[in-house]
């Protein structure tokens, strides 16, 4: 019963998605507010529909109805409540859904009087793309679709996303993903309307903003659990999965700084629109070659003719993207022109040309695999060497541009001012690099904290400056801070990274109950082995104990073997022991139990991790703060 209330709710949604679309249309060409507003009650249909759909296929996940033919593939009778419901992105009918229940609402509370002239056009465009996903969900994809066998016990969730930074992951990802669409909107709303002025900008700024913050937990929360839960060590991989999700943030990173160019200066209005076409392009290019089964990864979905109808929206984005802007091009140039090489609106075009390399980079090593099998008949995987080469040098510069940015004066040139201003902070982070070199002979790592002290050494000369003249910072310069914490944040995470990278420590090990064994000044004692059963799993798990400086830590390594296949055909699952410090991690996996009885175990020591963590946090901090402010 509930699948076939569910089935009419969606079909409904979809007539009212079409008549909002229709009256919006009407409304832009007629100037009619009567057909505007009856669009937007058609909007708030479509809200209510999809709100009481959500509703139900929660319901129906947490209580085990197998009836219903997704609840049969994602969850099982051992799955706890919190798992069942977490699970509705668990598939692939029901992470549309929750997709389009997300952007229904966006769209729907987009509705600014600041904005009167762009707000049908706005909605036009929103409503076109709220329009194909209530299509894919109606037609394609139904998460009410009926099981036609009758079962007392589902499929179940994959081992591996029954972990809760998965469960939050995704739905922080697609918070951030959905909400690019809104100064998407905007931004064909202003060439459309051929709007001069900054409004679009202005109104965008929040939601990009949001995206942008959201964006970054979804990372934080991926690389998390891509370190708890696949056991390899590490917390980012250049999955194609992970790439998809890292192209729109790059984007949105240079999008933020542009716009604050525009907004100030009335420069860099093309770039805006670029960079924002793009994002949005990148989102959809991203769901589609992730649900389309082009691409392998742990957590992508399986090959699905949904890819088809996404090549259809593909082209139909870039064909009407093209299209108005070539009929408009002469409304989207700048009031202004760029003087100065070296003023601080030309910094930002820099900025944006090295964002956009690193986005191009990424997403030609992600499709690389798909182009190799169409050439060749061989798909031909691109490693993180690859990313790592090119990308390393862009970064850098980057944060260069970082470090000088902040101080540079709009239109003139004059860069003199700004390099006596960095004589002791750059002093200071030669000085460290020096003892750094001296301590670890890696010129790489030396050059990677003399190019990140620079700029954190910058943001505390500033603040302690404002704070000798008493200034009221924290009022006076909010939006400026807010960037500097961001940058602090993005600085700490980046020499974590490159130090762990580089300097991390693997060993391989076999161990029978009672050995011991000293590896890099540690002493690891297998006490015990143990064997485990419950309804759903056989454990195989172990208790070894850690001395570290006369310090004793005991880990529990395990390997699970599900007794189902789970829903990707993955019954396999790794609990890595880790014992973190704020120096190092030690990293612990058990990979499996050998003929004699003894283990084969890998340990992993990772310095400076938890700068990763702590970094990615300070510069969520910053955003949400961004976020918070009044204008």
């Amino acid at each position: 019963m509930i699948n076939v209330i569910g089935d009419n709710v969606i079909f409904l949604s979809f007539l009212f998605i079409i008549l909002s679309f229709f009256f919006y249309t009407i409304a832009f060409f007629k100037r009619s507010n009567l057909f505007s507003s009856i669009g937007k009650r058609s909007l708030l249909s479509v809200l209510i529909l999809l709100t009481v759909s959500i509703v139900l296929i929660e319901f129906q996940l947490i209580t085990k109805d197998y009836t219903n033919l997704y609840v049969a593939r994602n969850v099982s009778n051992d799955l706890n409540s919190i798992f069942s419901a977490t699970s509705l992105w668990a598939g692939q009918a029901g992470s549309l859904l929750l997709w389009t229940w997300i952007l229904s609402i966006y769209i729907f509370i987009e509705n600014k009087k600041s904005l009167d002239q762009l707000i049908p056009i706005s909605k036009i465009a929103g409503t076109f793309t709220l329009s194909f996903f209530i299509f894919l969900i109606t037609f394609i994809e139904n998460p009410f679709e009926i099981n036609s066998q009758v079962i007392d016990n589902g499929r179940g969730l994959n081992p591996i996303l029954q972990n809760i930074y998965m469960s939050i992951h995704p739905l922080s990802l697609y918070l951030g993903y959905i909400g690019i669409t809104i100064p998407f909107c905007f931004a064909t709303a202003s060439i459309i309307s051929k709007d001069k002025s900054n409004k679009w900008i202005i109104e965008s700024k929040k939601w990009t903003y949001f995206s942008w913050t959201f964006l970054s937990i979804g990372l934080l929360l991926g690389s998390r659990w891509a370190y708890l839960e696949l056991g390899w060590g590490g917390y980012w991989a250049w999955d194609p999965v992970e790439n998809v999700a890292l192209m729109p943030w790059l984007l949105l990173t240079a999008f933020i700084h542009s716009s604050y160019a525009q907004e100030s200066k009335n420069v860099l209005r093309r770039w805006n629109l670029l960079l924002i076409f793009l994002a949005f392009f990148l989102t959809i290019f991203g769901t589609f070659i992730t649900r389309s089964g082009l691409i392998s990864s742990v957590h992508s979905f399986a090959q699905s003719s949904i890819g088809d109808y996404f090549m259809i929206f593909i082209f139909s984005i870039i064909i009407f993207s093209s299209l108005i802007y070539y009929k408009n091009k002469i409304y989207i140039e700048s009031d202004r022109e760029i003087k100065a090489l070296s003023s601080k609106e030309n910094f930002f075009v820099f900025n944006n040309i090295l964002f956009l390399v690193i986005t191009i980079t990424v997403l030609i090593g992600t499709i690389f695999p798909i182009i190799s099998e169409f050439f060749t008949g061989k798909r031909i995987l691109v490693g993180p060497s690859f990313y790592d080469l090119v990308n390393f040098p862009n970064v850098l510069l980057l944060i260069l541009l970082m470090t000088f940015a902040p101080f540079l004066p709009w239109e003139r040139g004059n860069i003199r001012p700004v390099l006596k201003y960095l004589k002791i902070p750059l002093l200071l982070s030669t000085l460290i690099s020096i003892f750094i070199f001296y301590q670890f002979n890696s010129i790489k790592i030396s050059m990677v904290f003399l190019i990140c002290l620079l700029p954190l050494f910058s943001i505390i000369k500033e603040l302690m400056i404002d704070i000798k003249l008493k200034n009221n910072f924290f009022k006076e310069k909010f939006r400026r801070y807010c960037s500097f914490i961001i940058h602090f944040g993005v600085i700490i995470m980046i020499m974590g990274v490159s130090f762990s990278s580089n300097f991390e420590k693997k060993y391989d090990l076999t161990l029978n109950e009672g050995d011991e064994v000293y590896v890099d000044k540690l002493l690891l004692k297998l006490n015990y082995i143990y064997d485990k059963e419950t309804e759903a799993k056989n454990i195989l798990g172990a208790n070894i104990s850690l001395t570290d400086q006369k310090k004793v830590f005991n880990l529990f390594p395990e390997q699970n073997l599900y007794k189902y296949e789970g829903n990707r055909e993955i019954n396999r699952e790794t609990e890595v022991a880790i014992r973190s410090t704020f120096i190092k991690d030690y990293y612990l996996i058990l990979v499996d139990k050998n003929f004699e009885g003894s283990l084969n175990l890998k340990l992993y020591i990772n310095p400076l991790v938890s700068f990763l963590w702590i970094g990615s946090l300070i510069s969520i901090l910053g955003g949400f703060l961004l976020l918070v402010r009044r204008n």
